[in-house]
């Protein structure tokens, strides 16, 4: 279910995307006729389509709870100034509105692609976890454990948990992991279906502190 509101809410701000750049790029063209013949004949899409996307987010919102993103937080409060702005706009025909409510449009659409408000996207998650290199072995510290769990409570826990069980977005139950050292290493280096990859965002000792981790909530 969880998955469906996430392909829904992705879904829902491309068509509103789209029907925002077709508006605008009448709007900026000087088709005012054409333009004015949309909006009467497509007069609920906007608000329609605006409440849509109000609804999933704030459904997405509850499902992560307390430990939501920052950027799901920031992506609310722009529908909210985009759908008067855009209302507005094309009312008053006024092209820098309406230029503006599409560029904001254009980074919420940014922001959900690549879940962070810099756009800062990890590599695409591989369909299948390769594993490379020799065997992994790690003596594991209190240390290593302390940074594990500091960096899974604030990567992880949205998702999975704070033990590992939660299953947001089919998360699968960490307790119940068959996965070797290496194999859970590689799954955080590489990412895999809506789970990103943290390569280049997490340094390699890093991955090891979380990977240790997460075995110890088994």
């Amino acid at each position: 279910m969880e998955i469906g509101f996430l392909h829904s809410h992705v879904a829902v701000v491309t068509l509103f995307l789209i029907f925002l750049l077709f508006k605008t790029v009448l709007l900026l063209s000087n088709k005012k006729a054409l333009l004015e013949k949309v909006r009467t004949r497509f007069k609920m899409v906007d608000p329609i389509l605006g409440t849509l996307m109000l609804v999933t987010g704030g459904y997405m919102l509850y499902l992560y709870g307390g430990s939501a993103p920052i950027y799901l937080w920031v992506k609310l409060v722009l529908v909210l100034i985009i759908i008067p702005i855009g209302i507005v706009a094309f009312k008053k025909e006024n092209k820098i509105m309406a230029t503006l409510a599409l560029l904001l449009t254009l980074y919420i659409y940014g922001v959900s692609e690549a879940g962070s408000l810099t756009f800062s996207k990890d590599s695409e998650a591989k369909s299948e976890i390769t594993v490379k290199g020799d065997s992994v072995e790690l003596e594991v510290t209190e240390g290593m454990l302390t940074n594990g769990e500091k960096i899974y409570l604030a990567e992880c826990k949205k998702c999975h948990g704070t033990d590992g069980k939660k299953g947001l977005f089919k998360a699968p139950d960490l307790t119940k992991s068959e996965l070797t050292l290496e194999e859970r290493i590689a799954w955080i280096k590489q990412g895999k279906g809506v789970m990103p990859s943290y390569e280049g965002k997490l340094s390699a000792d890093d991955i090891k502190s979380v990977a240790a981790y997460i075995e110890e909530l088994k």
